[in-house]
């Protein structure tokens, strides 16, 4: 099973197998690319979260929302979702202590 591993200050992916034998064309790259940001898409659809983007987080039983990037805390992809740790600055949580997100604009250039 591929699997998605997000940690603080990267996004690293199970990258299964790179053929390097290619014609040298980015051609190859490109799907890879495009590989990852879909398990990503879908690690995100699945789980209710944003992973890498800057974030408002309203914790159920919180007061105050948290703001930043949500990272995977887990080493390897758990097999469940009571299993899998976030983070958000210092605070670890799990996805179903969200009791909702909003994604933040992204500043754009100036």
């Amino acid at each position: 099973m591929d699997a998605l591993i997000v940690t603080k200050g990267t996004m690293d992916f199970n990258q299964g197998e790179f053929d390097l034998s290619g014609n040298g064309s980015e051609d190859g790259y490109r799907r890879w690319q495009l590989e990852l940001d879909e398990k990503k898409r879908a690690f995100e659809a699945r789980h209710g979260v944003l992973i890498g983007r800057r974030v408002r987080v309203q914790l159920i039983g919180e007061l105050n929302p948290l703001e930043g990037m949500i990272y995977l805390v887990s080493p390897k992809m758990p097999q469940s979702t009571a299993q899998i740790r976030l983070s958000l600055g210092t605070r670890e949580f799990t996805p179903r202590q969200i009791e909702s997100i909003v994604k933040l604009d992204e500043p754009g250039p100036q």
